[in-house]
């Protein structure tokens, strides 16, 4: 029975200006694990001398800058997500000098440096809340630097009440932890250990961005801002509603309640749009622009918001979770459509759209989906205008690590005991990164932190590399890399088209330049495509600029006949 023919088609986008073309528009941001990047002193621990070793790695994969997670001082409860000190570096990373170092290196070869900054909480060895617990105001007013409640009362055992019912994310119960040295509750919306700020308080935003400040003079081009959506929190707002489906055998379940009194708050947007005058001061020309990628999990209606307005521009672009959170291997072409659609769409309102595949806080894609995916998902994300960021290891298809119980090292997992640790822990997507087929994949001489992904022998950057495996997948992500640098890719319009049979074309197309088709397949049978039925006027021999490894290797190929096994992609130019 014939399939029905084209089901959507979206994606009109008007050119880009290219005297208004930033340098992360064509770029793709590479965002590094440095714990589990490089070790070079055998304590099987990354370091920022291993960031730099593999510069020149680093260089030829085309990317425009990387995105380093947290390498401050920091006790580890949440490695580096609860920071003691924010003007300084992780002693086990190395010092100011190697991250100097790291900056200059990065720039001889064309890489910025974006530094991951975390400003809704600190540790609670931090000396900023040790002296609010203190009541310590003899330099600053640190009394008020984070958020203090009374207790609500006491139970029958004189045990002080949490002010309201607001839950910790980390599924660990209430978001209040008493202090017996203050007499009070602070706030932690995530781990015990971290103490969330308030910015009720001026004089902490003018701390924070000072911070922002002391990095900028450093020579970093910008920061990833983390778990945004709870900077800000309204501490008269009470309890918060149950919400529509809670989880009966779960009490301490954070989807629990509807979080209205601590996600996503009016001030919140506020706060953005003062980070970003901060690093506007720094730069603001395309070539010398300050990115703010900022991290919001919320709705596509919320996350918008964090842009700001011409007038007072926000975030330069909220993280675009769609394909980690709302596609997987079953999804239809019209659901991955409408993503696209909805976030191409926002070039039209002066707005700049991104892609993530993968991070150090989701499954791997080569693991959420499987290996004949990769090539395809980066041959999509590849594609379409907007920022493309990719996490360390997935460019050639790294697999999450197997991480038992006894191994484990992610707080969220271990505290959910040894029956939530597979779905709580972080560990897995956060294994070491195999360079070579050796014992711990080269990542160390001692023994890693964490165990690698056991596919390492086979899946490992030398192998990926190799001149051999010209179509492996690393060798793919490269040459995908290099045609977004293309104008018709920087300034082109774009086309998405799709069809029930698992046929998606993505069209991208610039007057007197060459035109790109990125023919998809993303059904589980073999396709013949005429591409004659989708765009007029083609020629009737295409040009392979690249194509999946699981297709039959090619020059060429006739437009009236684009033969595709199940999973598979080719990118065509005429």
């Amino acid at each position: 029975m014939a399939l029905l023919a084209l089901l959507v088609s979206c994606l009109l986008a008007s050119a880009i200006k290219a005297d208004n073309f930033y340098w992360y528009k064509n770029s793709v941001v590479y965002q590094i694990y440095v714990r589990s990047f490089q070790d070079t002193n055998g304590d099987g621990i990354g370091d920022l001398k291993g960031v730099i070793q593999h510069a020149d790695y680093l260089q030829s994969l085309g990317i425009g800058a990387i995105w380093l997670n947290p390498i401050y001082p920091t006790p580890n409860y949440d490695f580096g997500y609860d920071i003691s000190d924010m003007e300084n570096v992780n002693p086990e990373y190395g010092t100011l000098d190697d991250f100097n170092e790291l900056v200059k290196a990065m720039k001889a070869r064309g890489i910025r440096v974006i530094m991951d900054f975390v400003p809704n909480h600190t540790s609670t060895k931090h000396k900023w809340f040790l002296a609010s617990e203190a009541k310590n105001d003899t330099v600053e007013k640190y009394s008020d630097f984070y958020i203090w409640q009374d207790p609500k009362g006491y139970d029958s055992n004189n045990k002080p009440i949490p002010p309201n019912n607001w839950l910790s994310v980390m599924g660990t119960g209430t978001a209040w932890e008493w202090s017996e040295k203050r007499k009070q509750f602070y706030l932690h919306s995530f781990l015990v250990e971290q103490a969330d700020l308030n910015y009720a308080n001026p004089v902490v935003r003018e701390k924070m961005n000072d911070v922002l400040k002391q990095w900028l003079s450093r020579g970093v081009s910008g920061f990833r801002m983390d778990a945004i959506s709870w900077i800000y929190d309204n501490v008269g707002c009470g309890n918060e509603p149950a919400s529509d489906n809670p989880n009966p055998d779960n009490p301490n379940d954070y989807n629990n309640l509807k979080h209205t009194c601590t996600m996503d708050q009016p001030e919140t947007y506020d706060i953005i749009k003062e980070f970003r005058k901060t690093l506007d001061t720094y730069g603001e020309k395309p070539k010398e622009a300050k990115l703010m990628m900022t991290e919001s999990y919320s709705d596509f209606d919320t996350v918008v918001k964090y842009y700001g307005d011409t007038n007072a521009p926000g975030s330069t672009f909220p993280f675009n979770f769609n394909f980690i959170t709302n596609v997987n291997e079953g999804s239809n072409t019209s659901d991955w459509a409408n993503i696209m659609n909805q976030w191409v769409n926002l070039i039209k309102e002066d707005k700049w759209p991104n892609w993530v595949l993968g991070n150090h806080d989701q499954h791997r894609p080569a693991s959420r989906f499987n290996d004949e995916w990769v090539d395809v998902l980066h041959m999509m994300v590849m594609s379409l205008p907007g920022t493309v960021l990719t996490y360390n290891g997935d460019e050639f298809g790294l697999e999450d690590a197997y991480v038992r119980y006894d191994e484990g090292r992610d707080l969220q997992g271990l505290r959910a005991g040894p029956s939530g640790f597979a779905s709580m822990s972080r560990d897995f997507q956060r294994g070491p990164i195999p360079w070579n087929a050796t014992r711990y994949g080269g990542f160390t001489t001692g023994k890693p932190w964490l165990p690698l992904a056991p596919s390492l022998w086979t899946r490992n950057v030398e192998n990926e590399s190799s001149k051999n495996n010209e179509r492996s997948h690393l060798n793919v992500y490269k040459t995908l890399v290099q045609l977004r640098k293309q104008q018709t890719m920087s300034e082109g319009s774009c086309e998405v088209q799709t069809t029930n049979e698992g046929l998606i074309l993505i069209t991208r197309f610039l007057q007197n330049n060459p035109t790109t088709l990125t023919v998809l397949n993303i059904g589980d049978f073999e396709l013949s495509v005429d591409l004659t039925k989708y765009r007029q006027g083609l020629k009737s021999t295409l040009k392979v600029v690249v194509s999946s490894y699981n297709t039959a290797a090619a020059e060429s190929l006739p437009a009236t006949s684009v033969n595709l096994p199940p999973k598979s992609g080719v990118v065509l130019s005429y």
